[in-house]
């Protein structure tokens, strides 16, 4: 299975996570010109940016831990725009959904 697959099989397994927590998927794979975020979401009325990292193993770190200080800022430059157009004045939360293997976790504000 190749890397891009095994990505979308691990944000597929995200947003249905997230969607039976009550989380309201609005987009997936939003792209601006400062970044991507993986899913965007609310959470009651708050909008959550969540980045979805997915680690088979544990050669080069967890999955959390993958979610280093460019990504973070990145997610940020990428929340900032979507607020702008969608959501003015929304409050802001960042989740990361990280796949270790078989394990799921879900980090609500996680930076």
């Amino acid at each position: 299975m190749s890397t891009k697959s095994k990505g979308q099989r691990g944000e597929d397994a995200a947003a249905t996570f997230l969607e039976s927590h009550g989380y309201r998927i609005l987009a997936r794979n939003y792209r601006t010109p400062t970044g991507e975020a993986d899913l965007i979401a609310l959470d009651g009325r708050t909008l959550v940016i969540v980045e979805v990292k997915r680690r088979d193993g544990r050669r080069y770190g967890s999955a959390l831990a993958a979610v280093d200080y460019k990504k973070r800022a990145t997610l940020r430059a990428v929340a900032d725009d979507f607020a702008q157009i969608a959501a003015p004045g929304a409050r802001i939360r960042f989740d990361v959904v990280a796949i270790d293997g078989n394990r799921l976790a879900l980090h609500r504000n996680a930076f």
